[in-house]
């Protein structure tokens, strides 16, 4: 018998593409590869792809037009892979080596489709032996009954295979099951009459004629229920195999064709759109050379930007993103957060990577952020200081500037003036640069600030004279503006009435008359590593204490302490998120990040410093943290998904955690496999899978064309009612 194994360079090929295809994500069932000659591989083919089938014409009329179309339109198959566990390729003999390796890794995607695809999670994984199973079965009953008779009976039932019922696996439909023929029960019907206390009264009460009767109206209703199920039904083959008068050699040839249109029906509906790869939902927060980005903000200006992947950076090369995806939402000891596609990878301690749906709780990953990685310059805010003007978002003055993402200001950090200097600026000023002033000021807002848009009124409230006084200096070096200062029910206020003030605020993006919901600018996590920690410093003098454990600061806001706890994490402390009993959060710091966060940050209020400086002095903790964290949530959503694909290392800090990219199948080629002799016939053979030519369709082709008008739709905005319902074509 003919060696059909693979030969050792492609057994080679083989390990290596597997293995780089389990780095990249991809989880798959085993693989056992076959090499065929083209005869055999089109017998296979014409079977449906298994070696063993009932005997039938059509399979050979299938064989004879592939060997037709090969012989003389020069078509060839060049893999062919089975869904069954292990799966099952073949490879056709003959072809170059760089066209194996790209079959191979090709089947790789394939497999992990057949696995984790919904629409397969149904199908028989032992198939393979079913078929063989089938082909016994048929061939009994052709012994029995005679070839011609069997076959014209599967003529019959082929011509209606596809009238099945595509979503019976996943949807519980009425009077899915399925019996033996009712003919074939030869069991007659039990009548008893009336019922009869005395035996001699039985032939009058229920005579014959009476009796026969009855007997008469259960065969109508048998008759009756044989023909008319209790309800419609889609699956007509499942009709026939409950109701048709089918002889049991019937029944079994029409159960096997239904089995068997089952097993192909997904492969046929996921035949056009096959794959799609995606990482992290929109939000997700990134470390990047221009600051902390959301991942969409990345994707939108990737050629710019370049990312952490936790010790270099990295430059973004791919991306993609999805709507829809089935989600994994994790939350870990210390209150980091993470919602990623089922597939996505994180790095574990150890080294390894694990895939979000296979993590459990009290699994133990990797912290990292920049490190200490931020943007260069300021961000410019733009416009004259009107009642009228609206504040410039850096984004759009970027694509209008025609300038990068990066630098969008041309002042450097260390340039501006300090809040301890009061230059004169007029009453209607508002600053053009997010500076260190500013980003104190801001910091004062959030703390324990107050911004009213309907009495144009900026208001703090502190237990520390010394706030209030710095607090009125930031606003006359901002904006001109004189400060009301009072003591009131043990506490200090001081206010300002400033539509222009305030109207600045909020189109930074903060939010007026709110705590809990409130939010930070954006162009706060774009801006230097100066102006951050000038809004953090101010952040802590209103709203941290020191106590006995460390350093705590106190936020209504979870999205707030979500993002502060990314930002302490940049710069090497780590910390504690928790919600407390009265719906605030803490961020709490202990142990060594105390010593760095007076280096790094500190507070610039006397009380608070000084109880920092003792408490350094009584808690002496020269060794870091350990940065590893415990999941204790999981938790199952669907969203809208991102991807991005980085050089090198192909991972990025995200979040708090370390995040390896996606790929799709092509990457293991183009980056891994292919050899330089070998580049030129590579993408002649990819060229050729995705051409398209007349009188035919190229799933392949297709499918990529698809993704890429669902993607241009969506950027574009080009769905929903309003798009729908538009008349206007140019506005369309």
């Amino acid at each position: 018998m003919k060696n059909t194994s693979l030969p050792k360079e492609l057994e080679a090929a083989r390990e290596q593409i597997e293995a780089h295809a389990h780095q990249y994500g991809l989880d798959f069932f085993p693989i056992i590869y076959e090499v065929l000659d083209y005869r055999t591989l089109y017998e296979t083919a014409s079977m449906g792809g298994f070696p063993i089938r009932y005997p039938h014409w059509r399979f050979g009329m299938e064989y004879d037009q592939l060997m037709k179309g090969h012989v003389w339109m020069g078509s060839t198959i060049y893999e062919m892979v089975i869904n069954t566990n292990p799966s099952y390729s073949y490879l056709l003999e003959g072809n170059e080596t760089v066209t194996q390796k790209m079959v191979m890794a090709h089947v790789t995607a394939h497999v992990d489709f057949f696995k984790h695809n919904m629409w397969f999670a149904h199908t028989n994984r032992k198939m393979l032996d079913e078929m063989a199973n089938h082909a016994s079965r048929i061939q009994l009953l052709i012994d029995r009954y005679g070839y011609e008779v069997v076959e014209d009976f599967i003529d019959t039932c082929l011509s209606l295979e596809n009238l099945i019922d595509y979503h019976s696996p996943y949807i519980k439909r009425p009077d899915t099951r399925t019996d033996q023929p009712i003919i074939d029960d030869d069991t007659p019907p039990m009548v008893e009459g009336l019922k009869v206390e005395r035996d001699y009264m039985r032939h009058y009460i229920n005579p014959p004629e009476f009796l026969e009767a009855e007997r008469r109206k259960v065969d109508e209703e048998r008759q009756r229920y044989r023909r008319f199920p209790e309800n419609p039904q889609r699956d007509i083959l499942l009709f026939l195999l409950n109701y048709a008068p089918l002889e049991r050699w019937q029944h079994t040839v029409l159960e096997i064709i239904r089995d068997e249109a089952y097993y192909f029906a997904p492969q046929g509906m996921t035949k056009i759109l096959n794959e799609g790869w995606a990482c992290l939902v929109a939000g997700s927060l990134v470390y990047t050379n221009c600051g902390l980005l959301p991942i969409e903000t990345v994707i939108a200006h990737s050629p710019e930007i370049q990312v952490s992947d936790g010790t270099a950076l990295q430059h973004v090369y791919d991306h993609a993103n999805f709507t829809e995806r089935e989600t994994v939402y994790l939350r870990t000891r210390r209150g980091f957060c993470l919602e990623g596609s089922t597939t996505h990878r994180v790095l574990r301690p150890d080294g390894s990577w694990r895939r979000l749906d296979a993590l459990q709780p009290g699994d133990q990953l990797q912290l990292a952020a920049g490190p200490d990685l931020w943007a260069q310059n300021y961000v410019t805010l733009a416009g004259e200081a009107t009642s009228e003007s609206v504040l410039a978002d850096p984004l759009l003055v970027h694509e209008h500037m025609d300038e990068p993402l990066c630098t969008l200001a041309t002042v450097q950090p260390g340039a501006a003036t300090g809040p301890s200097i009061v230059p004169t600026f007029p009453p209607t000023s508002r600053p053009l640069v997010l500076d260190e002033t500013a980003g104190a000021f801001l910091g004062c807002i959030v703390s324990n600030g107050y911004i009213n848009d309907i009495t144009h009124t900026i208001a703090l409230i502190a237990s520390d004279k010394e706030q209030v006084d710095q607090f009125a200096v930031l606003v006359h070096t901002l904006f001109g503006l004189p400060v009301t200062r009072r003591f009131d029910a043990n506490c200090w206020r001081a206010s300002v009435m400033s539509p222009e003030a305030v109207a600045w605020l909020l189109a930074l993006g903060l939010k007026s008359m709110t705590t809990h919901d409130q939010q930070l600018p954006d162009s706060l996590l774009r801006s230097p590593k100066s102006v951050v920690m000038a809004f953090l410093q101010a952040l802590y003098d209103g709203a941290g204490t020191v106590e006995p454990t460390g350093v705590t600061l106190t936020t209504p806001s979870e999205v707030v302490g979500q993002i502060v706890q990314l930002l302490l994490l940049n710069v090497g402390i780590l910390s504690t998120r928790r919600e407390q009993a009265n719906g605030y959060w803490h961020i709490a710091l202990t142990s060594h990040s105390v010593s760095r966060f007076a280096a790094e940050i500190g507070f610039r209020l006397a009380r608070p410093q000084r109880a920092l400086q003792h408490w350094l002095a009584t808690h002496p903790w020269p060794q870091p943290e350990d940065w590893q964290d415990d999941i204790v949530e999981l938790t199952c959503r669907r969203a809208a998904v991102y991807d991005i694909s980085v050089t090198e290392t192909h991972r990025y800090a995200a979040q708090g955690f370390i995040n390896h990219n996606s790929y799709w199948h092509s990457e293991i080629m183009t980056r891994k496999m292919v050899q330089d002799s070998e580049i030129i016939s590579f993408a002649d053979l990819h060229s050729g899978v995705v051409a398209t030519g007349s009188g035919r369709l190229n799933p392949y082709k297709l499918g990529i064309e698809l993704l890429r008008h669902i993607e241009e739709r969506w950027d574009k905005g080009r769905f929903g009612k309003a798009y729908d319902e538009c008349d206007d074509l140019y506005e369309k």
